[in-house]
């Protein structure tokens, strides 16, 4: 019998159980983001309520890549800067962010909204096909500190790509909102 079949069967149960306890707890925090309520500190505080709502600051103006991209992406520091080079200028956040555009090193934001690997989203074919930001973001222009409100699972993305609505989609006509085939998310 080979050395590895005899540690299996001496051991098999041992190491099982280890893999699901590791599984385990890789579930449950190996992906954070994926809980709703979700909401990490981030180097200086944003409020989306301020920028989004108050002052009205449209979500492409700062997440210049959603409609060309599969990633929003995050506003650099340069970005930041168009405005706030003149207002609230005096502001230690504001300094901070002044700072580290001056030096040319990036803020590191803390990510809000992450899928694991082996899932993509193309933030462009949604913004293409006229999705808007708060479907799936939420109503952040009401959120000082954005956080997750919808579960980021598979079951979630599914279930909105399956809808049928009388606006979208005429009577009889049953075109699903979105593809379901698994290498539309899994590439």
């Amino acid at each position: 019998m080979a050395p590895l079949t005899r540690i299996l069967q001496k051991h098999g149960l041992k190491f099982l159980l280890l893999f699901l306890l590791l599984g385990g707890i890789y579930y449950l925090y190996g992906y954070p983001t994926k809980y709703q309520g979700y909401a990490p500190d981030q180097p200086i505080p944003f409020s989306h309520k301020i920028h989004a709502g108050e002052v009205g600051v449209d979500c492409q103006f700062c997440h210049t890549s959603v409609d060309k991209s599969e990633h929003a992406g995050i506003p650099d520091t340069a970005t930041c800067m168009k405005c706030h080079s003149q207002i609230a200028s005096d502001s230690p956040d504001i300094q901070y962010l002044r700072s580290s555009f001056a030096q040319g090193v990036p803020m590191r934001w803390n990510k809000v909204h992450d899928l694991p690997d082996h899932a993509h989203f193309s933030h462009k074919a949604h913004v293409a096909r006229g999705f808007d930001c708060v479907q799936c973001h939420g109503s952040v222009e009401k959120m000082d500190k954005v956080e997750v409100v919808a579960e980021f699972n598979m079951g979630w993305c599914v279930n909105c790509h399956r809808m049928y609505t009388e606006q979208e989609h005429p009577a009889g006509n049953n075109t699903m909102v979105g593809i379901t085939s698994c290498g539309t998310c899994h590439y």
